[in-house]
């Protein structure tokens, strides 16, 4: 049974017991019960899609699909990592490109497709980074150097950033060691990220702010380091 299953045994269970309850009492009893026989599946309702908005994947479990994939590799399809990843992002600019343009090129001129599409892929990708956070993971561990992670700059909060990060990182440190373990900072500017995450305000804290909130705007190339 997945967390789906789960939800709705419990609003269905908790519905019929308090609906049974309500016919068995008097007066504004009754009328508690069944103001909240209205506003708990409300609330319960709210809740569900704010989980199903912000992380989806704690709704599912990996057997709920055909080829049953890793724990981490359907979190990291259904979050934030698989945009962050270059290479996917790098692979995705050029599947749109060449839809874009080799349907509008004349039959037989592959050599000037070739030169078009590389040239409109740097294009998009210089634009792409100009636009994005990037992330160096090679401060972690040495078997990290290269590993670079983009993020639009302008869609994504604190948490998904930090979030997305971990799941990349996760064999080198602990989870919710942002802070302790583990830190962002911006070699250009020699700033470190210490005032974000859920270090900031405790462990069950979730920063919703933007990354420009924070002083971390496009264009800007951030290293992922340990916290010595």
């Amino acid at each position: 049974m997945n967390p789906l299953w789960i939800i709705s045994l419990f609003l269905g269970l908790a519905e019929v017991t308090v609906g049974v309850a309500a016919t068995q009492a008097q007066g504004w009893i009754q009328g508690i019960f069944a103001v909240f026989s209205v506003l708990f599946p409300s609330a319960v309702a709210i809740a569900f899609f704010r989980v199903l908005l912000t992380k989806p994947f704690v709704l599912y479990a990996p057997k709920d699909y055909s080829d049953p994939p890793s724990i981490e590799a359907y979190v990291s399809a259904l979050s934030s990592t698989a945009i962050g990843n270059r290479g996917n992002v790098e692979a995705a600019v050029r599947a749109a490109v060449q839809e874009v343009v080799i349907p509008r090129l004349p039959p037989g001129s592959k050599p000037d497709a070739d030169v078009v599409i590389e040239q409109a892929v740097r294009a998009a990708r210089e634009d792409l980074e100009s636009r994005s956070v990037t992330i160096d993971l090679s401060g972690i561990d040495p078997s990290l150097s290269g590993q670079l992670l983009e993020f639009p700059a302008d869609a994504v909060t604190v948490s998904n950033l930090l979030d997305a990060i971990y799941l990349a990182i996760h064999d080198h440190v602990d989870a919710y060691t942002y802070g302790r373990q583990w830190v962002l900072g911006d070699p250009s500017t020699g700033r470190t990220l210490t005032d974000i995450g859920t270090q900031a305000q405790g462990r069950n804290y979730t920063d919703r702010r933007s990354l420009g909130q924070v002083g971390v705007g496009p264009g800007a190339r951030l290293l992922a380091i340990r916290n010595r």
